[in-house]
């Protein structure tokens, strides 16, 4: 027998190469790597501490492709707004309020979210910049929290669609991702620079914090095409085509941008997307829940183009699941493939009996390596493999309900929304568990929903934002 520190065994859903899901499987850990992974019958590992057994599951880490995490402050706030009353309304205001430990606070909750339920990387997009340490805030609770990080911080300098306050020159917004560069980086995080959309800076502008970007060897994080594209590409600059055409045109488009949501695009893009190279991060959940019915991942998936699954924020991502994003992959699609059919779309031939878009075995995969994919981190994570860190998510499915009887396990997991926080007995990071039957072995969530509870508050008056609130309920709140 090999010692080593940690052996897992249950069902293993290794997303190696090979797709293996193994039925009695064991994954060996030593130290922060992956030693070991194959059928419990052929284990010749002894781990100083052995978990799980019959009625487990044993998956990679979750990989959450898009997020801000800052507005934990906001969240939910969206429903019953329209885009400018909550962008300039209270997204601005009440994220732009949070100095370093009020960002520590709202950031939070949402990261409880996500580690809780196994995900053990997620990019964010920052760009609350009116207290310029508002982001160390967030990169601190990530890191008490023992996940990964892929942070972009987002520069933002058009007076039209951003608020006084948030923006800033050039100078400013890389020398400040410069200083996050040099102080928060290590082996769990990493540091780029980007802006929210094409439309947010000037082109001149856009174009250097791509070349800083390729300089530094690192990724190019855009929503595109933005909300305020369409408003502004073809009124102040001139251009007909869509944001992918421009980008391209720019000489940006590459391999080392990541799109996020990629959606409604202009006639060719899509091909375009695929000769370049460039990454997507659907984002499905957000989508579904805003009634965007026209969502189409279809298109990428059947090209191979790299995707993975984000959430977005807070905000508009309430419930902050990637479990829930994983289901809402599937149903957006088969809803917008319904609704391009109905529209006269030729290209969609489902006849009610056919097999539907997706698969629960295809989210999954999304929300794993191909997440790590879309990060340019599956080298390292995404897939239970020897020589891979030991990012590792143990399930007891014994007292799940939705997850039984089990010979459709995947579907289970995924149709199910994911295990109940108190099934997921241990998320490992490099190795060092960071929960343990469901609680976080450091940060106390109680405490942290109460932080996170007064910070609203406070933040709801000195903004006043408060008419926001329950804006368009129907209940009389007494």
């Amino acid at each position: 027998m090999t010692d080593c520190d940690l052996v897992l065994r249950g069902t293993v859903l290794t997303m190696d190469g090979e797709k293996r899901a193994l039925l009695d499987g064991f994954v060996a850990v030593s130290g922060n790597k992956i030693v070991g992974v194959g059928q419990n019958r052929d284990c010749t590992f002894k781990g100083k501490e052995e978990l799980g057994g019959e009625g487990h599951i044993v998956i990679p880490g979750l990989v959450n492709t898009h997020a801000h995490l800052v507005q934990g402050c906001i969240r939910s706030m969206a429903e019953g707004t329209t885009f400018e009353e909550r962008f300039f309304g209270f997204y601005y205001p009440m994220t732009g309020a949070c100095d370093e430990e009020r960002s520590y606070v709202s950031a939070m909750p949402p990261i409880l979210d996500l580690v809780r339920r196994g995900v053990t990387t997620t990019a964010d997009d920052h760009f609350t910049h009116k207290h310029k340490r508002s982001i160390d805030g967030v990169l601190r609770a990530v890191r008490d929290a023992g996940m990964r990080c892929r942070m972009a911080r987002l520069m933002l300098s058009d007076p039209k669609n951003t608020q006084e306050g948030f923006r800033e020159t050039l100078d400013v917004g890389l020398a400040e991702t410069e200083r996050v560069k040099k102080e928060w980086e290590n082996d769990k995080t990493t540091v780029t620079a980007s802006t929210i959309g094409i439309t947010y800076c000037a082109p001149e502008e856009f174009r250097e914090i791509a070349a800083w970007t390729r300089k530094n060897n690192r990724q190019f994080d855009v929503h595109a095409p933005s909300v305020m594209d369409t408003r502004y590409l073809a009124e102040r600059r001139g251009w007909k085509g869509g944001s992918f055409d421009w980008m391209d045109h720019e000489g940006i488009l590459g391999p080392n941008v990541i799109a996020a949501h990629a959606q409604t695009l202009r006639p060719g893009e899509a091909d375009l997307i695929r000769d370049r190279g460039v990454k997507i991060s659907l984002v499905p959940d957000m989508e579904q829940v805003l009634g965007l019915v026209e969502f189409q991942a279809r298109h990428y998936i059947e090209n191979n183009v790299v995707c993975g699954i984000g959430l977005d924020g807070p905000v508009v991502a309430y419930g902050h699941d990637l479990w829930t994003a994983m289901r809402a992959l599937l149903t957006a699609q088969r809803m917008g493939d319904q609704h391009r059919k109905q529209m006269g779309d030729k290209s969609i031939h489902w006849t009610g009996y056919e097999m539907i878009f997706g698969s629960a075995e295809l989210a999954l995969e999304l929300a794993t390596i191909g997440g790590a994919k879309a990060l340019g981190m599956d080298d390292t994570i995404g897939s239970l493999e020897v020589g891979k860190e030991a990012d590792i998510v143990l399930i007891d499915r014994r007292g799940e309900t939705q997850m039984s009887p089990p010979a459709s396990l995947v579907q289970n997991l995924v149709y199910g929304n994911g295990p109940s926080p108190e099934a997921v007995k241990r998320v490992f990071v490099q190795g060092k568990a960071v929960i343990k039957d469901g609680e976080h072995v450091k940060v106390d969530r109680r405490k942290a929903v109460e932080a996170s509870d007064k910070l609203q508050a406070t933040l709801l008056e000195e903004t006043d934002a408060r008419k926001f609130v329950r804006i368009r309920s129907p209940y009389r709140w007494m």
